[in-house]
């Protein structure tokens, strides 16, 4: 979730926010003056309160909004106790909008930390306000456990109590400007501290992936798979020697020139007006604009391999033979004018709606030293033969170096070891058959190609496939 995504989500529910926390904080209210008038009771609420009381509930009801209303429950009760396992996945992706939801995570709860010694002196307490925030999180934690709608995660408790504490050393920085009429430096150093950190953190690990010769592997675990309770077998004879393989590169990876080299034809071909980037999902963007019929068109352009999509959502209709050939020719000349397609593309109708172009697949990659494209292209038509969709699939790769890789004994022993992505926990009692191991190629987060081990086979059963992939690159 990037910051775009974010401020989406955060317009969307700030009205029922509002509404609900005047509504919440009204109920409040009411009960204190029934508590006031007919039990006599002597606590006092000063007009302070009243505001502070009304923005904690507009808070609380969009922190509940945010974590739990605002999705579905696609979660089935899972806990990860796994310590920083946000900054570890964070690193492995090498994502912004990782590290943007993590940064979002602890400023989620500064209006908390902020807000309460206000309501409650007794919050002017270091360890009460402390200790209030983490029993929030983790009744927010629980009804996002109980619900579905999110994963009990100790990283949110750390990260929401950290949020917490910044609000709080910041309003008992402004408390003590006001209450001293001066300004010392201790109470602003602690604001200061959170931020100063976090910065030097960033810089850090920046300057560590910078000086990286390649990117990171998404395809590496946040953390390791629980494999006390499998039992794995397999009839696979591995080698242990290890080898060499191929490094390659996409030129066009972080290309913000080829982007406006793809906008502007394609704006043009199809007489579209793009408005800019909406929004990114993950290292991904996402343009909209208008076609001359005022319809909603979005261009996704996938960052780090050079590929794209469009679409019109207008629905697909068949071709004739005659049309096929017609658009065929008209949209390969297109292509080749604009550099997109490659000499060796062989063109195909698939299923009658479809135009298609392939490029020959290469087997020889782990020796080969030359560049080479892969990949489809994908063309779709509604019924006055308009394009419906294209999907831009070809990746544009360089030969870089040749580098050592371990052997497939070694990644199979990270095989059991865990040491593997599993969207699926594994269950007590399973039985994991690995049946093929091959060498095949993945993008890093810089854009190189970079080989794996892919470990193919099944759990239990033949109908439950499974399959992993393991880097290669001897570190």
């Amino acid at each position: 979730m990037d910051i775009i995504t974010i401020s989406q989500v955060l317009l969307r529910w700030c009205v029922f926010a509002l509404i609900g926390g005047l509504l919440l904080a009204l109920t409040i209210f009411v009960s204190y003056m029934i508590y006031k008038k007919a039990f006599h009771g002597q606590r006092s609420m000063s007009k302070t309160q009243v505001i502070v009381l009304f923005l904690l509930c507009c808070w609380l009801l969009l922190v509940l909004a945010l974590t739990t209303l605002s999705r579905g429950a696609n979660f089935t009760g899972s806990f990860n106790i796994d310590f920083f396992s946000a900054y570890v996945n964070a690193w492995n992706k090498w994502s912004i909008s990782e590290l943007q939801l993590i940064i979002f995570n602890m400023l989620m709860f500064t209006p908390f930390g902020f807000l309460l010694p206000l309501f409650w002196k007794k919050a002017e307490k270091f360890k009460v306000t402390f200790f209030v925030s983490i029993g929030l999180t983790i009744c927010i934690e629980i009804v996002q456990l109980l619900t579905g709608t999110g994963i009990f995660e100790l990283d949110d408790l750390f990260h929401n109590c950290i949020g917490s504490l910044f609000g709080y050393f910041c309003i008992m920085a402004v408390l003590s400007i006001i209450r001293e009429k001066r300004i010392r430096f201790a109470p602003i150093g602690k604001v200061l501290i959170f931020p100063c950190v976090i910065g030097m953190i960033i810089g850090t690990v920046s300057f560590v992936y910078e000086q990286q010769p390649y990117g990171n592997m998404p395809i590496r675990p946040a953390s390791k798979q629980d494999m006390s309770k499998v039992q794995i077998n397999t009839d696979l004879s591995l080698s242990d020697q290890p080898a060499t393989a191929s490094i390659y590169k996409n030129k066009y990876t972080e290309d913000q020139d080829y982007i406006e080299q793809v906008i502007s034809p394609l704006a043009k071909l199809e007489d579209v007006i793009f408005s800019g980037i909406q929004r990114r999902e993950g290292e991904n963007r996402v343009y909209t604009g208008k076609s001359p019929n005022s319809e909603d068109v979005q261009l996704n352009f996938f960052f780090r391999t050079g590929q794209w999509s469009y679409t019109t959502w207008r629905d697909t209709a068949t071709l004739t033979d005659e049309a096929a050939k017609n658009y065929a020719d008209f949209y390969e000349n297109w292509l080749k004018e604009n550099g997109l397609l490659p000499d060796s593309a062989v063109f195909s109708l698939q299923n009658n709606d479809t135009l298609r172009w392939d490029t020959p697949e290469k087997n020889d990659l782990p020796i080969a030293k030359t560049a080479f494209t892969s990949g489809s292209i994908f063309m779709q038509f509604d019924s006055n033969l308009e394009l419906t969709s294209m999907h831009y699939g070809i990746s544009w790769n360089e030969y870089v170096a040749t580098e050592e890789i371990i052997s497939p004994k070694a990644a199979f022993k990270e095989v059991e070891d865990g040491n593997f992505e599993q969207y699926v926990p594994f269950q007590q009692g399973d039985t994991l058959w690995a049946k093929e191991c091959k060498l095949a190629y993945v993008y890093d987060t810089k854009g190189f190609y970079q080989p794996v081990y892919q470990f193919t086979g099944y759990i239990n059963n033949k109908d439950n496939s499974w399959n992993c992939q393991i880097p290669v690159l001897a570190k």
